[in-house]
């Protein structure tokens, strides 16, 4: 019993029996192999050094990840639509690049998607503490305050950031509706003119500006209805809506309606004598057309109606002064240079038919009509070459003419298999 417990054995602990213990004692002590009393502590230890081990290979591999890793790992997590996981890979590169506004920015924006707008503006603020111009920053502000319905503030960013970036063109549409819920309309048409400016052939602008005059016109339409149902500029406003569909008798009516409620009202001949020369009716439009100019004597559509009218009755004469006042009113009218250079031809004034027939081309090179009269105009003044080259030109012109309509053809036309 001494010599078990000097050598470190307590019999009475073990549930073997005593010679067995002694066996394996002594096997142990042949092969010089002394046994532990702390494996678990030892097997505890070296589990939390492993731990250790793998906590500190990631914060190094986190230390060591580039800026351009964080944001391509993000950005994946957004074409996912894991925005979450995206906010949590911006929040780890804010961390380890805190003075990267481009991350703040994304962050924002990630915010402002799951719309966390306190969180968004934070971070927004942060960039700009940064860089009070990085670009889009002011703008996703005003957005983040949008999405409070606090116009006030949105419209102050959308306007700093075209202050610093003027060609910004989302600020320029975002600013326009901030500027509608404010009731600034005009403000925010002149948004929209900016636009249209700068890309006269966005689609996008065009329809925004149409349904805002639209709604414009609806809401008016409304107030003068509610204001006097039996309105003679109700009978107009109708009227003018039929012509424009091209229901010119339903109009007619309209505006006759409207004459025997308000005869002194301005512009009603004008409209109607501009239906009936439209509908080829000169004998109903003279008469209107001439009432019309009594009231505008200046009217340059009116004047050149009229004018036509009395050419076409072969009156030259009373024509002309008629359209003098069109052109004079609209040099680049070309029908109304056209007409001019066919009055003075009638009356044998060939130079002066020259002149008008030469501002005709110029107001639409594409037009073969001028050019089939200076033909006659240098047929009488006796210029052979300078008659052949308009000749030339109006064989050149009436074939582009036809080449474009087979284009436009060729467009609409369905191929076949």
């Amino acid at each position: 019993m001494e010599n078990e417990v000097r050598n470190g054995f307590e019999p009475r602990q073990c549930g073997l029996p005593v010679s067995t213990r002694g066996a394996l004692r002594n096997s142990a002590l042949r092969i010089g192999d002394r046994p532990s009393r702390y494996p678990t502590t030892l097997a505890l230890i070296l589990a939390t050094a492993a731990v250790l081990l793998l906590t500190l290979t990631s914060f190094v591999s986190a230390q060591t990840q580039t800026l351009e890793n964080f944001l391509s790992e993000a950005k994946q997590l957004e074409e996912k639509q894991d925005y979450d996981g995206a906010i949590k890979v911006y929040l780890q590169a804010s961390t380890a690049f805190p003075d990267q506004p481009e991350v703040l920015k994304q962050l924002g924006i990630m915010y402002q998607t799951e719309f966390k707008f306190t969180e968004s503006i934070q971070a927004f603020q942060k960039v700009l503490q940064l860089d009070p111009q990085y670009p889009e920053t002011n703008f996703y502000m005003g957005v983040s305050y949008l999405g409070y319905n606090d116009y006030n503030n949105a419209l102050e960013y959308f306007n700093r950031e075209l202050k610093f970036h003027p060609n910004y063109r989302r600020a320029h549409m975002y600013a326009a509706k901030v500027l509608l819920a404010l009731s600034r309309v005009g403000e925010a048409v002149q948004q929209y003119q900016t636009l249209i400016q700068e890309d006269p052939k966005d689609a996008r602008v065009w329809f925004e500006l149409a349904s805002l005059y639209r709604s414009l016109a609806l809401h008016a339409y409304q107030q003068l209805e509610a204001i006097d149902a039996d309105s003679a500029l109700l009978d107009v406003l109708r009227a003018e809506a039929d012509a424009d569909d091209l229901r010119y008798d339903e109009a007619i009516t309209k505006y006759e309606q409207a004459l025997k409620k308000q005869p002194d009202l301005p512009g009603l001949h004008f409209a109607l004598g501009q239906i009936y020369f439209k509908m080829d009716k000169p004998i109903q439009a003279e008469p209107e057309l001439r009432l019309a100019l009594k009231e505008d004597p200046e009217n340059p559509p009116a004047n050149y109606m009229l004018g036509q009218i009395l050419m076409h009755n072969e009156k030259a004469e009373e024509a002309l002064p008629f359209l003098l006042v069109a052109v004079n009113g609209d040099p680049t009218f070309m029908k109304g240079q056209l007409e001019l250079g066919k009055c003075y031809l009638q009356l044998g004034k060939v130079p002066e038919a020259q002149q008008a027939l030469t501002k005709a081309v110029a107001a639409d090179p594409r037009s073969p009509a001028p050019h089939v009269l200076l033909v006659q105009v240098y047929t009488r003044l006796n210029d052979s070459e300078k008659r052949k080259t308009e000749m030339d030109l109006i064989q050149k012109l009436e074939q582009e003419s036809r080449e474009r309509v087979e284009g436009n053809l060729e467009k609409v036309t369905p191929k076949k298999p």
